[in-house]
This record gives structure tokens, sequence and C-alpha cells, in this order.
């Protein structure tokens, strides 16, 4: 892996050793003309088959892939429609996954690949690959992927391994879009205004559940007197 002081390129394929970059100069770093793309995938469910994917230019934002995919027979679960809204009907005629995947590999190529959860979108990617007996190329490379949750949950103090949701409206485009407007927002040191606020409510939430339990355990030992 290089040093802090790589340099990127379309053509230079090198990786950002994000480990050793503060949330700021990372995304100052991967926001470059040429650098990265940022890809979201929509699911059948958790351990399911890619519906739906998009790609944009993380510098500009131009879009690079924008499609939904037929997954064949894997069927969409109740609890992913619920969350995208996408039916197996919205899928007659779209491309099959080695189709999508040819152009994925084409506009990533030469580039880092964020993604808001990157753990998952790349293992959607690669699952979707073997499936269809694809390689998966340099989208198998788990260094190409740089995962945005990661680095906004470092910004905010909850460390690399923190998790805190997008809010980006669960549609592929929709949530690239989202993702690149966090890593602008943190290449210019601004206050992630919706991050303090979904981490404030997800601390209420914790704060009223273990209140609950406390409730329930004190109850509990009145019964037993």
């Amino acid at each position: 892996m290089s040093g802090p002081s790589t340099t990127m390129t379309a053509a230079k394929e090198e990786t950002v050793p994000h480990e050793n970059l503060s949330p700021r100069v990372w995304a100052t770093t991967v926001l470059r003309a040429g650098a990265a793309c940022i890809v979201d995938v929509e699911t059948t469910g958790f351990e399911g088959s890619i519906v739906e994917i998009a790609a944009i230019d993380a510098a500009t934002g131009e879009p690079l892939l924008d499609t939904l995919v037929d997954c064949g027979p894997v069927e969409i679960e109740p609890g992913a429609h619920a969350v995208h809204g996408i039916t197996a009907a919205d899928l007659s005629g779209a491309p099959r996954w080695p189709e999508v995947f040819a152009q994925l590999a084409a506009v990533t190529e030469g580039r880092l690949v964020l993604a808001y959860n990157a753990a998952f979108d790349r293992g959607r990617v690669l699952h979707d690959c073997y499936r269809a007996g694809l390689d998966p190329a340099h989208l198998a490379d788990v260094d190409r992927w740089q995962c945005v949750m990661a680095r906004r949950c470092e910004a905010l103090g909850l460390g690399p391994e923190g998790r805190l949701r997008l809010g980006g409206g669960h549609r592929a485009m929709s949530d690239v879009h989202a993702t690149r407007a966090l890593v602008t927002l943190l290449s210019e040191g601004h206050t992630d205004v919706a991050g303090l606020a979904a981490l404030a409510d997800r601390n209420t939430d914790q704060e009223q559940d273990s209140d609950g339990r406390m409730a329930a355990a004190c109850l509990g030992d009145r019964a037993a007197r």
C-alpha cells in the first residue's frame, strides 16, 4: 500500500491509505478528478441479489451507471420491498447481471470505489458474480472499496467501526448522491448535522430501552417478594 503522499489518476490504480488520514483529508483526496466513483446497490434481501445499481463520478456527480437488474428466479423479500419499493414487475425487461457487471467493471476501472456501507455493496457484487460464474476482476480487491460510513462515524467520534443510517431514500441513484454529499461535507469540514441528530435519536432510543428493562426488572422483583 502506498504512503500518504500517494497521487491518483484514472490511469494509475492506487489505493488511498485511509487509516493514515483524517476523515477530512481522506474526503479531499477521494474527490480529486478521476480518483473515485461512488456505487450503491438495492437487493432482494440482506443476503440476496442485486435488483438496482447506480454509480457516479465522485468528483463531479456525473452518472456512470443507473439500471435495474433482472435477478432471475431470486424473489424480492417483503422486507426488502418495504425498503426500496422495487417489485418483480419493475425488473421485467431489465438487463441481467452479466451485462450490468460488464458496465460496472468498465466505469470503476482505475478508480477507487466508494460506498456508504462498502462491505455490503462489495459483498453483493461478489455474490452475483459468483452466482453468474463471472470473474469479479478488480472489484474483488477489498482495498479498492472504501467505506464512507466508516469515515463519517470516525468524524463523529464513533470510530471507524461505528454504524449510522444514510437516510438517502433507498434507491440506488438517490443513495449515491446522498453519499457524495456526505463526502463533500467531510472534505469541507462542515458539521454533520444529520449525523448528530441520528446519533442523538439512537442514544435516546437506547436510554428508553434501558429504562424499560430496568422498570421490568423492578416489577419482577416486586412480584417475586
